[in-house]
């Protein structure tokens, strides 16, 4: 007989490593058209960092998207990153890239400036444009700055960095908070047991996070996306099962022993939602996400089994050698 049952789970995940330290660099170069190249060396792993970086270098400059490239390619001639870990990416690069645009902005309203025969208090800068406070119009673009500078030899070239802070804590008893800026998320997994035969589908899972500001909608959806496979896997299929104490080898060697959900596996119906916050010390108020994404789906599915057939099932996977297993015991 197919059951029906709804489970939930819910989880706060630290953003960035929880003793602070790690820390990030984020170069930016003017070039000769009035591009910008940025470079960093973390790893973009399919969370879409670079575009991230982008738009926050660009919302910093206040200009086009267009206007930017990200270098991440070559740990020798990129600026420093301790790398893609600890749902720290967005967070860390974030600020750092911030920080460089903000060092950037003086350096071009300096030499600004002195294109536009004036002493740097005399002028502002604003959406790709350094002008005369006093005449508006007396004003010179990246364009004319990244043209004039190149090829003079004056390099428009800046650092920016971001070191977290220590979350703040007693040093006497030790207690404090674990990090100080902290996600949060839940997922409802609806499924249907069959008690004959112990198979699970998920029916529904319906996610929703807090991190911040989100500054990619669609990125931070298809991140979510995948979480919610991950999850889905780790709940009812992936089994690393070692050959200890014999050898520390794994037994699930290849895909026909270690099982992953395919496109047949996913729910009828999944939804995501984002409630959006302001945190004071990421960049424009966001929070990572990364790992977190797929922390909640297993617990909420074994939460909705038990809602189903009356059995809690303390180790995942979920198989249904497992189901009817208990399923028997508790008939006993």
């Amino acid at each position: 007989m197919i059951k029906k049952g709804r489970g939930l789970a819910s989880v706060f995940y630290p953003t960035g490593f929880n003793g602070g330290g790690d820390a990030e660099t984020v170069s930016m170069r003017v070039k000769r058209d009035g591009c910008i190249d940025i470079t960093n060396t973390i790893s973009d792993l399919g969370q879409g960092l670079k575009m991230v970086t982008i738009q926050i270098a660009a919302e910093t400059l206040g200009i086009g998207l267009e206007n930017f490239t990200h270098d991440n390619t070559n740990t020798d001639t990129c600026s420093y990153s301790i790398g893609a870990a600890g749902s720290r990416s967005t967070y860390t690069v974030g600020n750092a890239t911030i920080d460089a645009g903000k060092k950037l902005i003086g350096l071009l309203k300096s030499y600004g400036a002195g294109m536009l025969h004036c002493d740097v208090s005399e002028v502002q800068y604003e959406k790709g444009k350094v002008f005369k406070e006093s005449d508006p119009s007396q004003a010179v673009t990246l364009k004319d700055i990244g043209g004039d500078a190149n090829p003079g030899g004056v390099p428009l070239i800046v650092a920016g960095g971001f070191r977290p802070p220590v979350a703040p804590y007693d040093p006497e008893t030790g207690k404090g908070l674990p990090s100080r800026t902290v996600g949060w998320g839940a997922t409802v997994a609806d499924v249907e047991v069959d008690d004959e035969t112990g198979i699970v589908k998920v029916e529904n899972l319906y996610t929703c996070y807090d991190i911040g500001t989100v500054i990619n909608r669609l990125s931070a959806q298809g991140q979510v996306d995948g979480g919610d496979i991950m999850g889905i896997g780790m709940a009812l299929f992936e089994d690393l099962t070692p050959n200890y104490p014999e050898s520390i080898d794994m037994q699930t060697s290849n895909y026909t022993d270690y099982i992953i959900p395919t496109f047949m596996d996913m729910p009828k119906h999944s939804e995501v939602q984002f409630h959006e916050s302001y945190d004071p010390y990421g960049p424009y108020g966001a929070k990572g996400l990364g790992e977190m994404v797929n922390n909640t789906q297993p617990a909420a599915i074994v939460n909705a089994i038990y809602d189903a057939v009356g059995v809690l099932v303390e180790s995942i996977p979920a198989t249904p050698e497992k189901i009817l297993r208990l399923l028997e015991e508790k008939g006993k």
